[in-house]
């Protein structure tokens, strides 16, 4: 093989690959919508980009446990605070109940300025999952999509290795 197409081959390699991984912040969902307002309102950037949309999309073909779908962003070591800031978060996340998620967590915390949010809502037969956890130094924005029945299954199965 020659040296230029090798090249053309990684290119190709390269841009396949950053499609998938990018593909899933093209899209409004209410993920994409809390990650940019956390990124704009509190003037901070995510880690581990490249690494979480790795992890995306081998989940996504492998669908370990049932996981179908994992999309994840990362503020680590970073300045998260304002009571202004933390109301148009609060808002914000609550809007997701008007694209059908349903709250199952709401909490937060005065001594540490913790918020934790866990929504759910109904996709056919599966269950998707949004969470989002800020605290003054870090937040964490994750959603899930699940088959509930090999979800089961998974942990039926790891239960009794252990055993």
């Amino acid at each position: 093989m020659t040296t230029a197409s090798v090249n053309r081959a990684a290119s190709l390699l390269l841009i396949i690959f950053g499609f998938f991984a990018f593909a899933e912040n093209l899209s409004a969902d209410d993920f994409g919508r809390i990650v940019r307002h956390i990124e704009a309102e509190y003037h901070v950037h995510r880690n581990y980009r490249f690494l979480m949309s790795f992890a995306g999309v081998v989940v996504k073909c492998t669908h370990v446990g049932g996981v179908k779908l994992f999309k994840i962003a990362i503020f680590e070591d970073q300045h998260l605070s304002g009571p202004e800031l933390d109301n148009r978060l609060d808002e914000l996340v609550q809007q997701a109940g008007s694209s059908g998620w349903q709250p199952l967590v709401r909490s937060f915390s005065r001594r540490s300025g913790e918020h934790t949010y866990i929504y759910a809502k109904a996709d056919g037969t599966d269950m998707k999952l949004l969470l989002v956890s800020v605290e003054p130094d870090e937040a964490v924005v994750m959603q899930v999509k699940i088959d509930p029945e090999k979800l089961s299954d998974f942990i039926n199965e790891h239960e009794h290795r252990r055993r």
